[in-house]
């Protein structure tokens, strides 16, 4: 498994937003994007040469991180 970082990158999500984007690159070779953010705030992850076992393991960090917030905003009510 490889992951490669072009540069240091820190993102506070905040409300988004959040889009997937697929498509042609101008060579006409197919893609597929995350992209947090929107403008200059914007951090796309190719996905393009993604395995879907590694997808899988994203949606399920992702529910993990869900559920943690969730958590934690049940706990700031009481």
């Amino acid at each position: 498994m490889s992951a490669h970082l072009y540069g240091p990158i820190a993102l506070d999500l905040g409300d988004g937003p959040v889009a997937a984007t697929y498509g042609r690159d101008e060579d006409g070779r197919p893609f597929a994007r995350l992209v947090l953010g929107e403008g200059s705030q914007q951090v796309a992850v190719s996905v393009t040469r993604t395995p879907a076992d590694t997808l899988t393991q994203l949606q399920e960090a992702i529910a993990q991180i869900a559920a943690w917030k969730q958590g934690q905003t049940l706990r700031e009510v009481a």
